[in-house]
């Protein structure tokens, strides 16, 4: 593995604004000739190239691209978050892998309030109760087990991330420019300053990272499985560690029942579930994406289901460079889809339990509740849509994600988080991997906004061994012939959704290329705040017709929302009348990811403005 690695590294790079991209010709089976890996760090990158190289498949990739981003992307990569990953091999049933992190045995909404009964929101941010049962450890494992080639072992597959921790890497603009933040080095724990703020400051860009306790960490996991990190030493030094991690705002009163933390049990009873893809149609293409605990496969669902109905046809206006624009109209429809998607999630979504019976994903998705809410869209924004009244049982910016197509037209959509970024800043002293603070993601009490504005139900409300709904949308599109076309994901929140979303729609119906879909600038409704808020780049035309339609706007010339990261396979005829297919890579230029395809170039990550 590290020939493979060296090999990979001397590979030249590429402007990104030039998309790498392959002709692909016809194999005997129908099936794509070479691979393509995307994601948030051109060496995680490599390193999963380096496997499809050597015979693996979209799953030992999968596995190898996410241990190195555990040790290159420290803010979002991770050994102590959680996250999900959507299988879709080339023949059979797609599965959807949840490894989302799980609520600690003590968990009790009360310790998020002081003694006035006021939420103390810094609680599920910061400190011992921010932080969920780990499940990145579990979840790559098990997508290593079942699905993998088996021509690797696992310490094979960890290979470059361990090299990556031990000998260190030249820190890169983005993580420099986190790092060198006003306010983060105060978040960090004595250990993460240790290694992120050797003598005091920041590390900056070309400095060499070096993470010695980490690559110990992952040579047992390599070794042992996740058994390694959810029992013995490691799983001690994490309990120990949140044992010694002051509570925020303490002294504003202790709760009746008193605080909580991981224990020992938590961590050893830990298990990464599988469970049933979401489909939906969206103009012949089929759509699967992650179900609960995440919402992203039913609200991408609810979204692209509610349009199929509308005459999409007639509101886009061709352009001379090919493709199409979308009309005020169109981009006022998508809106307001959105808002009703979101408005259900608020209410309906939450861990579907272990019978995954707790949350109605077939009423959701179902013919009536999609044609309910197409009938209730008309020419003007409704900013009191509300969730479907049925009678029913009762995440994060610095997420990553990396999208893998193998030649043999396997596919893997992984996303993994910690939630904000670094997550609790909580770094495990001896074993060098950062701390979630995914219990944010829950709704402390029902109607309470977490850190990024998500209101929820009790559906969504902590306890005992419950998964935090996600915005999470690893999300893979085939066409009619059941081939994989598109594998799409990113990180953002809940601008994950709406960014996955409208790259989406571009591709799917305005037929636009990958890279400009994934460049183009994006909206972002979430039910709650009612305002729709805009990246720079939109046309004044659009945002001031939308005003007339009474849409509330906020237009945000420096936000960024989202970072895609997506795979194209296109299908054409080729000059002997055999079908030839192009791959394209695009690493969102929001952040400084890459793309490479086998025998070919990675592309240069894009830098910090």
């Amino acid at each position: 593995m590290q020939a493979l690695f060296a090999r990979s590294a001397a590979l030249s790079l590429l402007l990104l604004a030039g998309p790498s991209c392959v002709l692909w010709g016809q194999s005997p089976t129908g099936s794509p000739a070479a691979g393509a890996v995307v994601t948030e760090h051109p060496l995680a990158v490599r390193s999963g190239l380096s496997v499809l190289e050597a015979g693996g498949n979209a799953a030992d990739a999968a596995v190898a691209t996410a241990l190195t981003l555990s040790v290159v992307l420290p803010r979002a990569g991770n050994l102590g978050g959680g996250g999900f990953a959507l299988w879709v091999p080339k023949e059979g049933e797609p599965r959807a892998v949840d490894f989302r992190e799980v609520a600690p045995s003590g968990t009790d909404p009360r310790a998020y309030f002081n003694g006035e009964d006021e939420v103390v929101s810094s609680r599920s941010l910061r400190g011992p109760m921010a932080v969920g049962v780990p499940g990145t450890p579990a979840g790559l494992w098990h997508l290593y087990r079942e699905y993998g080639s088996g021509r690797f072992s696992f310490r094979e597959l960890a290979a470059d991330a361990i090299r990556l921790a031990e000998e260190g890497f030249p820190v890169d603009p983005w993580l420099a420019r986190s790092l060198n933040s006003t306010s983060l080095r105060e978040k960090m724990n004595s250990a993460a300053r240790a290694i992120f703020y050797p003598e005091g400051e920041g590390l900056v860009e070309g400095d060499l990272l070096v993470q010695s306790d980490l690559a110990e960490t992952l040579q047992l996991y390599a070794r042992r499985g996740p058994r390694a990190i959810y029992e013995g030493e490691i799983a001690e030094a994490i309990v120990k560690e949140l044992r010694r991690t002051p509570v925020p705002a303490a002294e504003a009163g202790t709760p009746a029942d008193g605080f909580f933390q991981i224990e020992l049990e938590d961590l050893s009873s830990y298990e990464a579930l599988e469970r049933m893809a979401t489909r939906v149609r969206f103009r012949g293409w089929e759509v699967l994406g992650m179900p609960p605990p995440s919402s992203g496969g039913l609200v991408i669902g609810q979204v692209m289901g509610i349009l199929e109905g509308f005459p999409l046809s007639e509101e886009r206006v061709p352009r001379e460079r090919g493709g199409y624009a979308p009309t005020p109209r169109l981009i006022h429809w998508w809106i307001e889809a959105m808002r009703h998607a979101f408005a259900d999630r608020a209410e309906h979504m939450g861990d579907p339990g272990p019978k995954n019976d707790k949350v109605p994903v077939g009423e959701l998705l179902s013919d009536a509740r999609i044609a309910a809410a197409r009938v209730a869209i008309g020419e003007r924004a409704d900013l009191e849509v509300g969730p479907w009244g049925m009678e029913l049982p009762q995440e994060s910016d610095e997420t990553t994600h990396l999208s893998v197509l193998d030649s043999a037209g396997n596919a893997v959509s992984l996303t993994t988080t910690l939630n904000t970024s670094f997550g609790s800043c909580i770094l495990v002293e001896g074993a060098g991997f950062l701390l979630n603070n995914e219990m944010d993601d829950f709704a402390v009490t029902a109607g309470v906004a977490n850190t990024y504005g998500l209101v929820g139900s009790d559906a969504n409300v902590p306890a005992r061994g419950k998964r935090p709904l996600s915005s999470m949308s690893p999300t893979v599109i085939r066409d009619g012939d059941g081939e994989v076309r598109v594998v799409i994901g990113a990180p953002g929140g809940p601008r994950i959704i709406t960014a996955v979303t409208q790259v989406l729609l571009r591709l799917l119906l305005l037929e636009q290329g990958l890279v400009e879909a994934v460049a183009a600038p994006r909206l972002h409704q979430q039910w709650r705040p009612m305002s729709t808020r805009f990246e720079g780049g939109w046309d004044p035309a659009v945002i001031d017709a939308l005003e007339e339609r009474g849409h509330p706007v906020s237009v945000e010339p420096k936000a960024s929302f989202a970072s895609v990261q997506a795979i194209r396979v296109l299908k054409r005829a080729g000059e002997g009348g055999e079908v030839e297919r192009v791959v394209e890579v695009a690493s969102d230029p929001r952040r400084g990811g890459a793309g490479g395809i086998q025998g070919q170039s990675v592309s240069e990550p894009s830098r910090p403005k």
